[in-house]
């Protein structure tokens, strides 16, 4: 089986690609792994950068936060409110996951409750 093929098999339809993301119009965030900001992302840019069939799916990106190093990894909600899906499938990648700061806003308060729920904290695997 293919990686694409594996993540096809294993992820539900609407995070299969950017492009499917923009229609089902799901809400998309990066989280960094050194400084734990939590950040918008905009499914346009993300289409218009990579294409609407690529993956968000193992995807990192540098942190946009002023003076962070760090990688940022995507989390996808398919509804305002409704519970986030961390896009990591890589057991490498995930294994990080346990050593990211808890999640919080550009403005530095930490994560509403709702939202912060699947997000990684250092005390939960």
């Amino acid at each position: 089986m293919t990686d694409t093929a594996r993540i096809i098999a294993l992820w539900p339809r609407w995070t299969s690609s950017v492009g499917a993301m923009q229609r089902f119009q799901i809400q998309v965030r990066t989280q960094c792994r050194r400084c734990g900001a939590l950040m918008r992302a905009d499914l346009d840019e993300l289409v218009a950068r990579y294409g609407g069939n690529a993956s968000l799916i193992d995807r990192q990106e540098r942190c946009r936060m002023v003076a962070c190093d760090g990688a940022t990894f995507y989390l996808a909600a398919r509804r305002y409110g409704g519970p986030w899906r961390i896009l990591v499938d890589d057991a490498a990648l995930r294994d990080g996951l346990s050593l990211c700061p808890p999640a919080h806003l550009a403005h530095g308060r930490s994560a509403p409750v709702a939202n912060a729920a699947d997000l990684p904290s250092p005390q939960r695997r």
